[in-house]
């Protein structure tokens, strides 16, 4: 592996834990030795998903992104190099469908070679704590594909659950649940690969909707999540939340529960506000209108603070050892980012 990949990689885990209160990992045994990987997870958080995934299971995964996220030279060169690669839905233009064989071809190739594949088999981003159906068919012909090179290759499934406390908020926590790998081989027909196709996507839906909180009825979806809310469910802990949406009327209209914030953690978040002011500006006068999906609010102000506070930071530093030498200069630098850190830890 490169080297400039790996202080990439230490870049985003370093960027991720200061930005997230928690990133808990569960399952991290399941994740199966020298085999072939095809990672299937849900996708609720744009970009947020694949680099929380990337940065904490420990592996070195290929992925696909939506296409349009390539248009840009410099920025499809930055993600070719991160080992991502375009997807192309039907929404790019019918056209550009006949770009993803060749895609679906690397990928069989890459799982040959033992690699791991990451796929969001839901297709789309969503930001709704459910499993969307109907699963996307694009992971079984990469996997068709390895297989039709090498027929008793094992190709291991492993389902992930990414569970966030509330994904479009800030600090938020997530819950990365890896669970049981399962064998290709064990669900593959080479004489029915449609029905092949048909078992392995029923059999991820199972799974996946294990690993995540999953409020199946779109209908009465808006009752049972305020439930949930006002009960004050740990949505890092699926398969409690689960067990608790079995036992709620879905038809019962609850209303949403106020909860009020401590007068002395008021006063912390004005004094996070005043001394961050100018990014705290910039984020809610330039960045946040910009964005038209709920989903991408967490990517665009976790790309924000990757890249603009290290500069804010390098600032502050830099002004204040001019006016006032090196050693308050030293002791303000440190402080900024001792204070923010705990701010977002015990928020």
């Amino acid at each position: 592996m490169k080297i400039s990949y790996t202080i990439i990689k230490l870049w985003l885990r370093t960027g991720l834990f200061f930005y997230y209160r928690e990133i808990r990992v569960i399952g991290k045994d399941n994740i199966p030795k020298d085999k072939p990987i095809m990672l299937l997870a849900n996708h609720q958080n744009a970009l947020i998903d694949p680099l929380v995934i990337a940065t904490s299971c420990g592996l070195k995964p290929y992925f696909l992104a939506r296409s349009d996220l390539f248009k840009n030279t410099v920025v499809s060169k930055l993600l070719n190099y991160l080992q991502m690669m375009p997807i192309y839905r039907l929404r790019d233009g019918i056209g550009t469908l006949k770009n993803n064989p060749a895609i679906f071809k690397k990928c069989g190739e890459l799982l040959v070679k033992g690699k791991t594949v990451m796929l969001f088999p839901e297709g789309n981003h969503g930001i709704q704590r459910r499993v969307r159906l109907p699963m996307r068919k694009g992971f079984t012909k990469m996997i068709f594909s390895a297989l039709e090179e090498r027929p008793n290759l094992d190709i291991r499934i492993l389902p992930v659950g990414l569970n966030y406390g509330k994904a479009e908020s800030f600090p938020d926590s997530v819950a990365l649940c890896i669970g049981k790998d399962f064998a290709v081989q064990d669900y593959y027909d080479p004489a029915d690969l449609k029905g092949s196709e048909a078992i392995l996507k029923e059999v991820v839906f199972k799974n996946l909707k294990k690993l995540t909180t999953h409020i199946h009825d779109e209908n009465t979806y808006d009752n049972v999540l305020t439930q949930l809310n006002n009960l004050k469910v740990d949505y890092l802990k699926p398969k409690k939340v689960n067990r608790i949406i079995k036992d709620i009327d879905p038809n019962f209209a609850a209303e949403t529960e106020k909860i009020k914030t401590p007068w002395p953690w008021q006063l912390v978040r004005i004094l996070f506000v005043i001394i961050n002011f100018p990014m705290i500006v910039l984020w809610r006068k330039v960045l946040k209108p910009q964005i038209t999906d709920l989903e991408f609010m967490a990517t665009l102000r976790f790309l924000l603070s990757l890249v603009i506070f290290p500069v804010f930071y390098l600032s502050v530093y830099l002004l204040t050892r001019l006016a006032l030498g090196q050693e308050i200069a030293l002791t303000v630098f440190l402080t900024y980012i001792v204070f923010n850190l705990v701010y977002v830890k015990l928020n």
